[in-house]
This record gives C-alpha cells, sequence and structure tokens, in this order.
C-alpha cells in the first residue's frame, strides 16, 4: 500500500527548523505539512507565510499550508505567491464555536457551510495554479463536504481538535474516512485523503487500508531518534 508521509513542522525544534526540514526530506518524508493558525479559529497561534517561505527556501519537497484559519481569503495570495503547493481551509468557517472547556474550542457547521464563501476561495487557489482542499474538524459529518468534492484536490480530516497538542486520536475518523474513499470510488474522483492528528505506528495501517493517501506526523515524527528508521517503519 502506497502513501505518503508529511512531518508537520509545528512539532519540529524551530531552533534549527532549516536542518530538522532538511532531515526530514533525506529521510525519505514526501511532503511538509504547514499548521498556520490565528489564535481565533483555534486556540493557539503558529507561523504565517515568512516562515513557510523559509520551509521552501530549504527544501524542494511540497508542502501543504492548513489554514486553521478564520479568515482563509487573506492568507492565499501570500502562500501562493512563495508556491505552496497544496492549501486547506476548513469547511466550518464562519460556523459556530463550540467550547471544550481549560480555553479551548472547536468551529462547527452551524446548519450548513457557507457554499458561495466557500467556493469563492476554492477557485481563488485554482486560480493562481495551486492545489486546493477542505478540512473537516472531528465534529463534521462527511455528508456536509460531498457537494465540493468534484471541486478539490485534497481531503484534510482532522482526527484530534485541531490547535492544540497531547490529544488523543479520535476513532470516529474511521467511518469518515472509508465513506470517503467508497465516495471518491464510486464517482470516479482524484482527490486524496489526508489524515491529520494522533497518526503513528499504532493506527498507520488501518488509516491506509481505509483509504488514507497522506499521514501527518508531528511530534512522533519529529522525536523520533531517527526520522529515516521511523519512516521506515511506518510504511512497512
Amino acid at each position: 500500500m502506497m502513501f505518503k508521509i508529511a512531518p508537520s513542522i509545528l512539532a519540529a525544534d524551530f531552533s534549527r527548523l532549516g536542518e530538522e526540514i532538511k532531515k526530514a526530506e533525506a529521510a525519505g518524508a514526501d511532503m511538509i505539512h504547514l499548521d498556520i493558525m490565528d489564535g481565533h479559529f483555534v486556540p493557539n497561534i503558529s507561523f504565517g507565510a515568512a516562515l513557510s517561505k523559509m520551509s521552501k527556501s530549504v527544501t524542494n519537497l511540497p508542502h501543504d499550508g492548513h489554514l486553521m484559519v478564520t479568515d482563509p481569503e487573506n492568507y492565499v495570495e501570500d502562500l501562493t505567491a512563495i508556491g505552496i503547493e497544496y492549501i486547506t481551509f476548513h469547511l466550518e468557517i464562519g460556523g459556530r464555536k463550540t467550547d471544550l472547556g481549560k480555553n479551548r474550542w472547536v468551529y462547527e457547521i452551524d446548519k450548513k457551510p457557507d457554499s458561495k464563501r466557500i467556493n469563492n476561495i476554492l477557485e481563488s487557489i485554482k486560480d493562481k495554479g495551486k492545489k486546493c482542499g477542505l478540512t473537516l474538524n472531528p465534529p463534521t459529518e462527511f455528508e456536509a463536504v460531498k457537494p465540493f468534492l468534484g471541486d478539490i484536490d485534497l481531503l484534510l480530516l482532522m482526527s484530534v481538535n485541531p490547535g492544540f497538542a497531547g490529544q488523543k486520536f479520535i476513532p470516529s475518523v474511521y467511518e469518515k474516512l472509508e465513506l470517503a474513499n467508497i465516495y471518491r470510488k464510486e464517482r470516479g474522483l482524484n482527490f486524496e485523503i489526508m489524515v491529520d492528528g494522533g497518526v503513528g505506528m499504532d493506527n498507520a495501517e488501518k488509516l491506509v487500508s481505509l483509504g488514507a493517501d497522506i499521514l501527518v506526523s508531528g511530534s512522533s515524527f519529529f522525536t523520533s531518534p531517527e526520522f529515516q528508521e521511523y519512516i521506515r517503519q511506518l510504511k512497512s
């Protein structure tokens, strides 16, 4: 089963970030995952176009920019200008904020997605020659994204609530992943499926068997003693 591994540099050592990215490429990583947070759509703030540009400057690997932000429209131009290949944003933009306690929250769809706005953002990404994608938070049902699947290149399924570390993998993503894989096969669609959050040795095989094309790996990748050995074990 062929699949890609996308290390999330948010979990890297920022004091030697360029070196960490180069090591990930040398170890056999397939792409670099950028977790871009605004402190509003998710509880934390991470980085923006400047650090993303630095990452692009030290590796030839493709990058996917995961916009965990309230206004993804404001990021598209900067990310496309520096050559980010994939740009994904959340189906839940404009939705309702659900409190999770301890100053944490997750956004959910309020009745239905804002189709006009979502389509406009997808078109703006495609117009700049980049691949576009949509992300689903754990509470969002697969059914909600169906109207957009013919227009995207990447479907990102969150298997934790985005924006804070130390969470356990949410098993309900297995069913969502399986549904997405069946849907694209039945309709001859070509979007890739990425899974992000709590991905590791214990669940990678199942995720790939259910249809995942790309696995995002953060802490488990960058805290491993040998990046190359970690990738070898994950892919075996």
